[in-house]
């Protein structure tokens, strides 16, 4: 599948040129019979490598326009290369004979159920993943169904040693994931997969565990019906979700959601951070709007701490984010009575509500567990490509038709920039987990079967409190650690990683020679690497042995809580490194 990038940049137009003449002069070299090693030409024709994000876009938004716009325009990373994977999102039936035509099943827009969806469009994003070139920092960001195609690839990368064995080349990003542990409409009903019909339908279950070898952050807003489905049956709770769906999840929805808050909840547990938004009500957002032309909005927000108490006691806020919590039909006793302790002090914010006007919607602070998450999961297998030839020449037509759209709606972006007064970041942030490691001490304490675990430790700055739980030694997953993300207060400045210089060959069966190439940014000292227009046919660069240098992460895993006013998944400006490229094998 080829999948065209969009090109900021051509300074690699002359180093193309070049390249395609060396290329000529070692032919003509070899004809003649003049032994020429290629390896010392080849390495000095360098320029860097650029980040690429992939976008997989919602339910009826299969050619993922809206990707860009999300959180004021600054989804997308300032300066990454960033293409689409388009592919049917639909939420449909399976016709007969129609769903199943020949190179259109994955035409965008063609009747599809849910799961079958999904399951295609995992086809498509891992083997356009697998297709990236070698050494490059890949950020898949999916939206909805779109964030359900990323989990199922994500867990199928988990499973392949090569990717774990370069983790750190790879990160996600899920907004309004329905398999979202605690929340994610489709991992509250992972038992109903066995029911007739309604499991043929709906992907019911995570396609995977919880967590991954690969640095996830996942959004969600409040009441999102989504991700963020009631965990007890409770009627005012439902239909406060299911209009969550359209205000929270679809419009605005993310669009107009700024990463950086000051009371955005984010929880990180081992490699994957949960980022919640704190929202008003859904139910009372048609009065809302109604109140706002005449100014009263005071009344309909002095009516929401009250009706807040009542569909809270439906969830779970405390609860480790990285367990699927189940749905359940009662509500628990003590549930219901401590929602009854709060209401005095929710009638007494609500007075004052109206006397001042202000109101700012908040939530508790997750607790981590120490234990590790069992996580239920049901079977998500992608489906495999149909790479015939009437197949390609219909995909290559559709992803052409998806880059062009997405040039001409990519400047509604920068309109949302100026709006929000918002600036794309244009790296990855390190963790809260390793700011507060680099800012407290610790003492290991030896437990009774003879280990050592550090004590938790909190660490507090203006405006940020975390807490650090180091648990049991896991297994390494890869050669390079990712540094996790880091609250502004305390990890401002702080650069990414240097790419690393080792490279992974492509797992693709089949690479389309017609895939546009990708924009290249010139590094601004030393050497770089080289990337042709013409090596998209030429031999893979050999991999290293997947199982190498297992043991050079950390053997422990982090579980951390933070709660600051910036997710602790966002990224920040890294500093370039030069690298030199290995000679192809």
């Amino acid at each position: 599948m080829g999948v065209n990038s969009t090109q900021l940049q051509s300074p690699r137009r002359t180093t193309t040129v070049l390249a395609r003449g060396v290329a000529v002069g070692i032919a003509a070299a070899a004809v003649v019979g003049v032994s020429t090693p290629a390896a010392p030409i080849v390495s000095q024709a360098a320029v860097r490598l650029v980040d690429t994000t992939i976008g997989i876009g919602g339910s009826f938004d299969p050619l993922g326009l809206s990707i860009p716009m999300f959180f004021y325009g600054t989804a997308v990373p300032q300066g990454d290369s960033f293409h689409v994977v388009p592919y049917p999102g639909q939420i449909n039936v399976e016709w007969p004979i129609i769903s199943a035509l020949p190179g259109l099943s994955g035409v965008p827009y063609w009747p599809h159920s849910l799961k079958q969806s999904e399951r295609i469009g995992a086809g498509y994003l891992e083997q356009d993943i697998a297709k990236q070139a070698s050494g490059e920092k890949i950020t898949i960001l999916g939206m909805s169904q779109g964030a359900q195609v990323a989990e199922i690839a994500r867990a199928d990368m988990a499973k392949d040693p090569t990717y774990v064995a370069h983790a750190g080349d790879y990160s996600f990003t899920l907004i309004g994931d329905p398999y979202q542990p605690n929340g994610g409409i489709l991992s509250r009903f992972t038992s109903w997969s066995r029911v007739p019909i309604l499991g043929d339908l709906f992907p019911l279950g995570r396609p995977g565990p919880s967590d991954s070898p690969f640095q996830t952050t996942v959004y969600q807003n409040q009441y999102d019906g989504f991700a963020d489905f009631p965990a007890y049956f409770n009627p005012l709770a439902v239909v406060n979700a299911l209009l969550g769906i359209m205000f929270e999840h679809v419009l605005p929805g993310y669009a107009l959601e700024p990463k950086t808050s000051s009371n955005t909840v984010s929880t990180t547990v081992g490699n994957t951070t949960y980022v919640t938004f704190p929202q008003r009500l859904p139910l009372l957002a048609p009065l809302r709007l109604a109140a706002s032309l005449i100014g009263a909005q005071r009344l309909v927000d002095a009516m929401d701490p009250v009706l807040r108490v009542i569909i809270e006691s439906a969830y779970e806020r405390t609860a480790d984010p990285s367990q699927v919590k189940q749905f359940s039909w009662t509500t628990p006793q003590a549930k219901i009575s401590a929602a009854l302790k709060e209401l005095p002090a929710a009638f007494a914010q609500s007075m004052q509500i109206l006397r001042t006007g202000s109101y700012t919607p908040t939530l508790p602070q997750p607790t981590v567990d120490a234990a590790e998450p069992v996580t239920p999961t049901t079977d998500h297998p992608a489906k495999q490509v149909d790479n015939s030839p009437l197949a390609k020449a219909i995909r290559q037509s559709v992803v052409n038709l998806t880059a062009a759209l997405t040039n001409i709606t990519r400047p509604v972006a920068k309109l949302l920039q100026v709006v929000g007064g918002q600036k794309p970041t244009s790296a990855q942030a390190p963790s809260a987990a390793a700011a507060v490691a680099a800012s407290s001490t610790t003492t290991p304490q030896a437990l009774p079967s003879g280990g050592t675990r550090l004590p938790v430790t909190v660490t507090t700055a203006p405006q940020t409190k975390a807490t650090t739980l180091q648990t049991k030694p896991t297994a390494a997953v890869s050669e390079r650690a990712t540094t996790p993300a880091a609250p502004p207060s305390s990890s401002a400045g702080q650069a990414k990683p240097a790419k690393s210089g080792k490279l992974r060959r492509s797992r693709a069966d089949s690479v389309e020679s017609d895939r546009a190439p990708r924009d290249q940014r010139e590094q601004s000292a030393g050497p770089g690497r080289a990337v042709s227009d013409a090596d998209t046919s030429a031999p893979s660069i050999k991999a290293p042995a997947p199982t190498a240098k297992a043991g050079d992460r950390k053997s422990e895993s982090t579980r951390s809580t933070t709660k600051s006013d910036a997710p602790a998944g966002a990224k920040a400006d890294h500093a370039q490194s030069a690298k030199s490229a290995r000679p192809a094998a």
